[in-house]
């Protein structure tokens, strides 16, 4: 019994004693399944977790590189770099919505209630509101507070001259990134490579700097040095706008080239565009139509013909031809001349632009041999410029040649070029048979000025030879003594050219009333300097080259004859001879039309204006320019359709005339200093004027 009752106490401990280890072994195990999962998280994906922990207390705050700046072939800037002010908000926190969107409205030019209309309909904590202002003319925006406002600074492209230039030169999007002409071509250049600082990030969101932060600086990118000369191409501007509204065309074109380099001196097309507004430019506009653009080049194609007969002798420039009268027909189609001769020289041939004397004697050269001559003159092979969208133009090869295609194309059809293309084709005429690569970059430079590459000119190939060159040069300088192109004549300077005049394809079937007339020619004819062509979209006041083109030509040399490394007694002659019909336009912005109209025919100038219900606020040219007398001068004019419906810019106007403008379109006004108005500030329908 004694031992049965020693026994009996110790039974009920042994299921505790299992219980206890089975929950020793469970806290074991979480134990280790803990450590296991720190050592995991700590030293197998500690990495991966302390950055994401970084990132919830610093963040990484892009410094923007600044896009290389552009120069001219003489140095001079034309694109460079602008420090701006890009203004956000976050809409839950701004105080006074009114003041802050009329402030932009006044910098930024948009509609006071879009500013409004972003501020209060946005949902999200973060809105854009104006991007790139230069707040250096608005100092009212530096000093606002306002909590909900949200300020960045960023680099903006700047354009020293305005909107010279504008297609070639290309524009950027908000972030600085090429988008077209130069801006595109070039990009990778100009662009650099951003650098950033990181910042910490409070507990509420905010960013501080931190102590000795990690730190990349910017890459700023390469300039360019262009071989454009801007004056000539503020000339060039200028005298095309001018050309093309003289003719009544739809547009226009003119370019010039070295002939010794291919450099572009001048590339120009109207309508532009302004790059400081992108808003209101179309693509048409933007688009660079002296190498997207083709036509049928008309009676222009005649030099590669008289080439071609030169170099394999058909023809020599003294040798007779028949005109017949104006009218042949060759392989059951007719050929006409507007200009009917009858027996006379190739050289007379090529003054009076006869199409049956060409026509008839391309008959004389192997189809293969023609194609070549037309092909290594450029036809229908991009010419390689350093500009994007150039397109090749359209030429038949041999195997495609019918009876017609040698008679059109020796006078300018059945095949198209662009302007770049006829126009290297007489600089290579210039340069004694030897074709060069048109370029518009000369080199590539560093930050601080010095060279980094150079870009030297590339030779294409020899065309023709120097004494064929030289016979055709003298052939064109005759066009322009004696021939259709006597409206390009200056004293004192000889000029090589040749007009044209083509009808347009519209709908498969050549029109009517649709042409292209062009100038192209090359000055001075002894020692070229300039090729350049002037090319005429639907001409409606005359649709020949000779009427409508050669003028802007001979305008354009007159005024840039300077440049040239010419005699002084030459220089001087010519320049008096530009100079000698010619007035300084007034300033007629504040008149109204009748009288800015009497002021301006004192002058013997007229004006087009494009209403005639309030005083003028814009003209152009703009005054101080010189023009020829008969010029018509455009004035803008202020509209009263209905009250306040426009305000007036008179940014620029003599104080006394600024007042009297804005109180005749309804305005209020206060003044602050005195001489020329220099900023405008708008509050609803008062304008303060700051003039200095």
């Amino acid at each position: 019994m004694m031992d049965d009752d020693k026994r009996n106490p110790q039974q009920p401990y042994e299921p505790i004693r299992w219980k206890a280890g089975l929950l020793v072994l469970f806290f074991a195990a979480a134990f280790l399944m803990i450590v296991g999962r720190l050592f995991w998280v700590q030293v197998v994906q500690g990495s991966h977790y302390r950055e994401i922990a970084r990132k919830q207390y610093e963040s990484r705050v892009e410094l923007r590189a600044e896009r290389g700046r552009m120069v001219d072939r003489n140095g001079r800037d034309v694109a460079t770099m602008m420090r701006t002010t890009s203004f956000a908000a976050d809409p839950t926190m701004v105080r006074n919505a009114d003041l802050l969107a009329d402030l932009l409205a006044s910098a930024d030019g948009k509609d006071k209630q879009w500013y409004l209309d972003r501020i209060r309909k946005e949902d999200g904590r973060f809105t854009w509101l104006a991007r790139g202002v230069n707040t250096v003319l608005f100092p009212a925006l530096s000093s606002l507070r306002d909590p909900g406002v949200i300020r960045v600074e960023e680099p903006k492209r700047h354009f020293v001259y305005g909107p010279v230039a504008a297609q070639m030169i290309g524009t950027t999007d908000v972030d600085n990134k090429g988008l077209s002409g130069l801006e595109l071509y070039y990009d990778d250049v100009l662009r650099g490579t951003a650098g950033f600082v990181v910042m910490q990030r409070d507990g509420r969101g905010r960013l501080r700097p931190s102590i000795n932060p990690e730190r990349k600086a910017p890459q700023h990118g390469a300039a360019l040095q262009l071989t454009i000369d801007i004056e000539l191409q503020r000339v060039v501007e200028q005298e095309l706008e001018r050309g093309v509204r003289d003719a009544g065309a739809a547009g226009g074109t003119v370019i010039a080239l070295e002939p010794s380099t291919g450099d572009v001196l001048a590339m120009a097309s109207y309508p532009s565009f302004d790059p400081t507004r992108l808003d209101r430019a179309s693509n048409d506009a933007i688009r660079i139509h002296g190498i997207t653009d083709q036509y049928e080049p008309g009676s222009t194609m005649k030099a590669i013909t008289a080439a071609a007969l030169l170099e394999e002798r058909r023809l020599a420039p003294a040798d007779q031809v028949d005109g017949k009268n104006g009218q042949t027909t060759i392989f059951g189609h007719v050929v006409r001349d507007d200009h009917p001769m009858g027996l006379g020289t190739f050289s007379q041939a090529m003054e009076q632009s006869s199409n049956v004397v060409f026509a008839t004697a391309a008959q004389t050269l192997n189809d293969r041999v023609f194609y070549k001559y037309v092909r290594d003159f450029g036809f229908g092979i991009p010419s390689g410029i350093d500009l994007p969208g150039e397109v090749r133009g359209r030429l038949k090869r041999p195997h495609e040649f019918d009876v017609t295609t040698k008679t059109f194309m020796s006078y300018g059809y059945e095949v198209s070029a662009t302007a770049l293309q006829i126009v290297n084709a007489y600089a290579t005429i210039a340069n004694r048979g030897v074709m060069m690569q048109p370029r518009v970059v000369r080199s590539v430079l560093e930050s601080d000025g010095t060279t980094r590459r150079t870009i030297e000119p590339q030779r294409v190939r020899r065309v023709v030879s120097e004494p064929t060159a030289q016979a055709l040069t003298t052939m064109l300088e005759g066009v322009v003594r004696r021939g259709t192109g006597s409206a390009a004549a200056i004293d004192g300077v000889r000029i090589a050219g040749k007009t044209g005049t083509a009808q347009q394809l519209e709908e498969g079937t050549y029109s009517r009333k649709a042409y292209t007339a062009s100038f192209v020619g090359f000055y001075p004819a002894n020692a070229p300097r300039v090729a350049m062509i002037v090319m005429l979209d639907r001409p409606t006041s005359s649709i020949y080259g000779g009427t409508t083109a050669a003028p802007i030509f001979k305008r354009i040399v007159q005024k840039t004859i300077t440049m040239l490394s010419i005699d002084e007694t030459t220089r001087q002659r010519v320049a008096a001879s530009a100079e000698a019909d010619s007035v300084v336009v007034p300033d007629v912005r504040g008149l109204m039309p009748g009288a800015a109209d009497t002021v301006l025919k004192r002058l013997g100038l007229s004006s087009v204006a494009d209403t005639s219900m309030g005083p003028v606020i814009r003209q152009y040219p703009p005054p101080g320019s010189r023009v020829e007398r008969k010029s018509r001068i455009v004035l803008s004019v202020q509209r009263l359709r209905g009250r306040h419906t426009e305000r007036p810019d008179v940014t620029g106007f003599p104080l006394r005339r600024a007042v009297t403008t804005l109180h005749a379109a309804g305005f209020s006004v206060r003044v602050r200093g005195s001489g020329t108005v220099e900023r405008l500030v708008w509050d609803a329908d008062t304008c303060t004027l700051f003039a200095r």
